[in-house]
């Protein structure tokens, strides 16, 4: 490919400061290369041609572009993910949202913000409590993670047990599609009888179908106030106990995470905070309740209270404050970053019925002893909806060809366990490069030749995020 008469090609229609050529002398090498991955470690970028569009109209030139010359294309965000779905690694020309980061409107009747797909979700949380209102999706990445992305990969985040995912929160979106045609899928009313919803199709479609460029999403009230709960807790059985006794008290439970010690060591060895307890524990789980008054506080008291007496935790602390809420959301939030910077590590991202968690992890701890021996691994995840992050950590002595190419070997027997336990291979990461190949373990092979059907009708020449979930 002529990488140079397509960087021409580019700047002509949509203007010369929005298209770089690797190595033009316009970005630093390591900043270029960047934009074509995400905190994967597996595949190394490889492309020439990086583009920052400002509209819906520049993608759409561009990506017409592509199609005519069948050229494919890969939508790049935040670039937060685990699962290889921003990675461009064949010579792909990378499409950046980044520059598309600007509110569009507000419907302070409807309650929803109009919001282009590179705005930053930390961002959007802002632009709703400015105006009163409340986004909230909410994970560790909102502070780098783009809205776009996140409807891209259908996040879920750490209050899924209250709020749902973000599918939920989605009225309306703009997509560019394979052949550059333009979808506006109406966000400006709540009751739509037309036909197929054909939005929802672009909802964790991980970028395979087209590239979203503008969202139209519904906000709610803030909660009145928000109260932390850390527990140290000795056996993973007791997690589910508790999760279960929360529903004898009528608070309202926002979130329902856990830890293991293993993961709270490398979050104080990354971020330097003290330790929770003054006796550690295998295991901890942090609950957010929203609370109203003096009533509510005193049932705070009494969860702590009946699950101490029934032996459930060693130790639990109620946070007093907003400051105390945030040191225990540390805990929990700031894995994912002190495992990524400081380690190589193998993620899977999976969930299962809350009735057969602990039958499963009682036969993949067995099998991570017979097939990762001298491997670490870090469990944590969202509890109360089933969502466990299954993180193996390379050992020092290992590269990261012989580590990738064990974990590979393991992974099928891994995935046989969670289709026999009737859960997903994968719950919020989406299927990307690192997937691809066991999609068969969540889905029919009459469900993949459905989801092959409507790729070719989006994307009729395959250019769109080539070789992901498909």
């Amino acid at each position: 490919m002529d990488f140079t008469k397509t960087k021409t090609d580019l700047s002509q229609l949509i203007g010369d400061k929005k298209v770089i050529q690797k190595n033009d002398g316009t970005m630093d090498e390591a900043l270029f290369n960047s934009y074509g991955t995400d905190r994967t470690k597996v595949y190394p970028p490889n492309y020439q041609v990086l583009v920052f569009p400002e509209t819906t109209e520049d993608v759409a030139a561009i990506v017409t572009y592509a199609y005519k010359n069948a050229i494919a294309v890969v939508p790049s965000g935040g670039r937060t993910g685990y699962a290889g779905g921003a990675v461009a690694k064949n010579g792909e020309i990378v499409i950046s949202l980044s520059k598309m980061n600007q509110m569009v409107d507000f419907d302070p009747f409807l309650g929803t913000l109009h919001v282009q797909a590179g705005m930053i979700t930390k961002n959007l949380h802002k632009e709703a409590e400015e105006r009163g209102f409340y986004f909230p999706v909410d994970f560790a990445a909102t502070g780098s993670s783009h809205i776009g992305g996140n409807i891209a990969t259908n996040a879920g985040g750490v209050r899924v047990v209250h709020y749902g995912l973000i599918r939920d929160w989605i009225l309306g979106l703009t997509v560019v599609n394979g052949k550059g045609e333009i979808y506006r899928f109406n966000g400006e009313i709540l009751k739509n009888n037309t036909g197929y919803d054909l939005k929802h199709l672009f909802i964790g479609s991980e970028g395979t179908l087209g590239i979203i460029t503008e969202a139209v999403v519904k906000l709610t009230k803030p909660p009145k106030d928000i109260r932390v709960i850390f527990l140290a807790v000795p056996e993973y059985k007791n997690i589910l106990e508790i999760f279960r006794e929360t529903h004898n008290f009528d608070l309202p439970l926002l979130a329902f995470e856990f830890l293991t010690d293993y993961c709270l060591d490398k979050v104080k060895e990354h971020l330097g905070v003290p330790d929770p307890f003054q006796t550690p524990s295998k295991y901890y789980v942090l609950m957010e309740f929203e609370v109203d008054g003096e009533t509510d506080e005193e049932k705070l008291y009494s969860i702590l209270e009946s699950i101490t007496e029934k032996e459930f935790i060693t130790d639990g602390s109620i946070a007093q404050n907003s400051r105390q809420n945030e040191t225990f959301w540390k805990y929990r939030e700031g894995i994912s970053e002190s495992l990524s910077l400081a380690y190589t590590v193998h993620k899977n991202d999976i969930s299962l019925p809350l009735r057969n968690m602990e039958a499963f992890l009682d036969e993949m701890s067995a099998l991570l002893s017979k097939k990762y021996q001298g491997f670490h691994i870090a469990l944590f995840g969202h509890i109360g909806d089933g969502n466990l992050h299954l993180n193996i950590v390379k050992p020092k002595d290992l590269s990261d060809a012989e580590f990738f190419a064990q974990c590979k070997q393991v992974d099928p027997e891994m995935f046989t366990l969670i289709q026999k336990f009737k859960g997903s291979i994968s719950a919020e990461h989406g299927i990307g490069l690192l997937k691809r190949d066991y999609l068969n373990f969540s889905r029919s092979e009459s469900e993949i030749e459905t989801m092959r059907a409507i790729k070719l009708a989006f994307d009729p020449k395959g250019i769109l995020n080539p070789g992901k979930v498909l």
